[in-house]
């Protein structure tokens, strides 16, 4: 099998399975008041569909805030860690996911000094494949 087929196969496969889980969501959607946030710039999906997470493109703002974040955690509904990526010093953009269909947290913190920085409130949609 040449690498293409395989790449064809595989995506087949995993789409198959997402929509017979009832967990794939088409157009997915990030929604959150940026306009306050010290942190968050802007915020939005970047694929055209998606599993059980929304994988989204953050946008820091470059303010002291901004700066000093070193991780950012997305916080479930019922207040587990879906998923935690780390920040570099400079980097003005970070790719998360985010648990498709809920409201959730997003927690930027600087882990050199253990603090909170901001916590931004977030909500995702789409069209849900049963």
């Amino acid at each position: 099998m040449k690498t293409p087929h395989k790449r064809a196969l595989l995506t087949t496969i995993v789409a198959c399975s997402l929509v017979f889980s009832g967990c794939l969501t088409l157009s997915p959607t990030v929604s959150a008041d940026t306009n306050n946030s010290t942190v968050v710039e802007h915020i939005s999906a970047t694929e055209p569909w998606s599993g059980p997470g929304i994988r989204t493109k953050i946008s820091l703002k470059s303010s002291d805030n901004g700066s000093n974040v070193t991780t950012i955690t997305a916080i479930e509904e019922d207040g587990q860690t879906f998923q935690s990526t780390q920040v570099d010093a400079g980097q003005t953009t970070v790719i998360l996911s985010l648990p498709a269909h809920q409201d959730a947290i997003l927690v930027a913190s600087n882990s050199v000094n253990s603090t909170t920085i901001e916590k931004l409130n977030v909500t995702t949609s789409g069209r849900k494949v049963v």
